[in-house]
């Protein structure tokens, strides 16, 4: 679900509450749920080509995915 979000909106940097409201809408969630689904997307994305950077991390604002 979150891969799909990214893939609707390459480019743009998401908060992680921009990303709770999208994804997980009123649903409470941790403060890590985000940091650890970010981490399980980054190790599956990258397990073909040894690349990481498929999502990134925007320092002090969130997360986005870059063509």
């Amino acid at each position: 679900m979150m891969i799909s979000f990214f893939l609707e909106h390459i480019g743009q940097v998401f908060s992680k509450e921009q990303l709770y409201q999208q994804i997980w809408g009123d649903w409470e969630v941790d403060d890590n749920t985000i940091m650890v689904h970010i981490r399980h997307l980054r190790e599956k994305l990258s397990a073909p080509t040894g690349n990481s950077d498929f999502i990134k991390t925007v320092w002090g604002v969130g997360y986005k995915v870059e063509e």
